[in-house]
């Protein structure tokens, strides 16, 4: 039973269909989405076409109710076009999503969620003490966790249990957010993870950002201020 891992996509077709187009090479059984479909990029409409032309299982991110009413100036703006792209019924469907997933992966529990199980917000990093892990997954029994929301991937495994963080589709960043605006890497993140009778196995993997059809899509869209919201990819 292999199971493809995707998360973060942030409304960029060019960057999910370059995703799509690995994991049917590589014969997946089956395609998870974690959540943070929407928000801060140009295509919501179209991504959430795709997934449900491609029929993937979606979880709810903290980006997908489009109500967190941000900080940043920038980003209050592209949260209020997104919600006037998608309409009511759309953001209600959003909303509507659950917030975990457990999955059978060949005898195997695959607990999907976007931060953590504790809440779509919590931050799984290398850092994170497994005290602090096992307290917000409480007494729910797994064997691999899968997650998002960091942006980074991330692989770790200690008494019987594994936990993925698959990275982001859209928005891969060089380090997780702390504040400060993030360096926005041209690459695509995702992860596949295989069940079966010798246990599971995870694969950390990565594909090229479709660069010139990602910009082509935020120009075309009418999205706000698109050549500020590029500056986020120079250097990377």
């Amino acid at each position: 039973m292999r199971v493809g891992l995707i998360s973060d996509l942030h409304a960029m077709l060019p960057a999910l269909d370059a995703v799509l187009a690995e994991l049917d090479q590589a014969n997946v059984d089956q395609i998870i989405c974690l959540g943070d479909i929407v928000d801060m990029g140009p295509q919501p409409a179209e991504v959430l076409d795709r997934l449900a032309e491609r029929n993937i299982v979606c979880i709810q991110g903290n980006h997908d109710p489009l109500d967190e009413n941000p900080e940043f100036p920038m980003l209050r703006v592209v949260e209020q076009w997104t919600r006037d792209r998608l309409g009511a019924d759309r953001v209600a469907a959003l909303t509507a999503l659950p917030t975990e997933l457990m999955v059978d992966l060949a005898g195997h529990k695959l607990l999907c969620v976007h931060g953590s199980p504790n809440s779509f917000n919590d931050q799984v990093l290398d850092s994170t003490p497994w005290s602090q892990l096992a307290g917000w997954w409480g007494d729910r029994q797994f064997d691999v966790m899968a997650c998002g929301h960091t942006h980074v991937q991330l692989l770790r495994r200690q008494a019987g249990h594994t936990i993925v963080n698959v990275g982001s589709v859209g928005q891969p960043f060089a380090a997780p957010f702390s504040g400060a605006p993030p360096r926005v890497l041209k690459h695509c993140d995702f992860a596949i993870v295989e069940g079966g009778p010798g246990g599971v196995s995870v694969e950390l993997r990565r594909t090229a950002l479709p660069w010139d059809a990602f910009v082509q899509s935020l120009r075309d869209a009418d999205f706000p201020d698109p050549e500020r919201w590029l500056q986020q990819w120079s250097g990377s």
